[in-house]
């Protein structure tokens, strides 16, 4: 409680911390005399007097643990590492083909996390979590990737894995899950009660915020949005049925309408090429970004219809479309969204770009080490200051993390 509220509300006095805490005086500063010999807090000068003594300020120490967010995409690898406040201190991003051998591609993953805790100096308690987004449905409580239609993976131990390497907790979740959660943890929209978050790259996710809280549905598995029906008849889908949003709204789908609106043109073409020719005013580029945009918008209007946010969130690779896209979702949510439903709602791009589901993947972990209300623990729960006396806090060991008896993940 402690730690969340000088978090949230920066540098204090203990005199501040009792009184919006309601603990007693005493008991406030024992909490913070134990956070300070465990250097989560730190003192940083003195606050205005109000008729005695100047009183000390203390603030989170940001830097005493560090937190790891990786994102396990179809075609790149990205690992961003996290101080306490959430701040990015060390980023990679590898573009690369997905392997149809998972074991082979979280062990490059491994790799990666191992390079960034390399990278970046000891904290006094060490590496305190990772967390890994991934693009298909999670079975929450082990971190089982059940099914990535466009990886081509079915029944990946991802979380298990990661554990066999790392001596931290391991928290695996759905990518447009773990993208909501940074929008509201970190990005421009910290704080909102209700939204929807969508991630358009290779496919479509989406991420669902109700009442502050991300909703995963029965099983965890909510925000398959990308397949939703558009078209009975349309395109066949990774996913095997035919005419799902994400088949009009993908990568794929925009470079297709690229070349299909071109007299001549490479048989060949990637959509970030799209998006530069659409900056040159390329008139086929920014048509088939709008057409993108049509489709999307009309799957946004059936997400407000459905779920009422305050916000929906464009994020992914897509969302570097930019006006082209965004203009067309408006235009079309006018058009098809009930005016009551669609009148309070704000639409925007996200303010992350594509880091936010390695963000919220980090974020995670943040989470639960604040013990935030309404989390659900990790299969290997924290400790923190008030268990049992003397009991260290999980990552005091610092950065060294055990590896596997393996050879490495590959081979299992």
């Amino acid at each position: 409680m402690v730690l969340n509220l000088l978090r949230l509300r920066g540098p204090m006095s203990r005199a501040d911390i009792a009184r919006i805490t309601g603990l007693h005086k005493a008991t406030a500063s024992g909490l913070l005399e134990a956070l300070l010999a465990r250097q989560l807090v730190k003192e940083i000068g003195t606050g205005p007097s109000t008729g005695g003594r100047r009183p000390k300020l203390v603030t989170l120490n940001a830097s005493a643990g560090t937190v790891i967010g990786a994102d396990l995409g179809v075609d790149y690898l990205l690992v961003v590492m996290l101080n306490l406040h959430g701040q990015v201190v060390w980023r990679k991003r590898i573009l690369e083909p997905g392997s149809a051998n998972p074991g082979e591609e979280v062990e490059r993953l491994a790799h990666l996390i191992e390079e960034a805790v390399a990278s970046v100096p000891p904290a006094p308690l060490g590496l305190l979590g990772i967390g890994v987004a991934v693009p298909g449905l999670v079975e929450d409580e082990t971190g089982r990737l059940l099914f990535a239609p466009n990886l081509g993976w079915q029944d990946v131990p991802v979380g298990d894995l990661l554990r066999r390497r790392f001596d931290v907790p391991v928290r695996v979740e759905n990518d447009g899950n773990t993208g909501a959660l940074a929008e509201v943890w970190a990005g421009a929209l910290e704080g909102a009660g209700h939204l929807f978050f969508l991630n358009v790259g290779v496919g479509v996710g989406a991420g669902i915020i109700i009442d502050g809280e991300i909703y995963r549905g029965a099983r965890g598995m909510a925000g398959e949005f990308g397949h939703t029906t558009v078209d009975p008849a349309g395109p066949l889908c990774n996913c095997g049925n035919r005419g799902c949003l994400e088949t009009f709204v993908s990568q794929r789908a925009l470079t297709g309408l690229v070349r299909r609106g071109a007299d001549t043109g490479p048989t060949t073409l990637s959509a970030e090429a799209v998006f530069q020719a659409a900056e040159r005013g390329d008139p086929a580029a920014i048509a088939a970004l709008a057409r993108v945009g049509e489709y999307l918008g009309i799957g946004i209007a059936n997400a407000l219809h459905t779920f009422d946010p305050d916000v929906v969130v464009i994020g992914g690779p897509m969302a570097r479309g930019g006006p082209s896209i965004l203009n067309a979702v408006r235009r079309v949510v006018e058009q098809r969204a009930m005016p009551s439903i669609r009148s309070h709602v704000r639409i925007v791009v996200s303010t992350l770009g594509e880091d936010a589901p390695a963000i919220g993947a980090g974020a995670m972990i943040l989470q639960e080490f604040f013990r935030i209300p309404g989390t659900r623990a990790p299969a290997r729960p924290f400790r923190s200051y008030d268990d049992a006396a003397g009991a260290p806090l999980l990552g005091t060991r610092g950065s060294r993390h055990r590896r596997s008896r393996s050879s490495g993940t590959g081979s299992r």
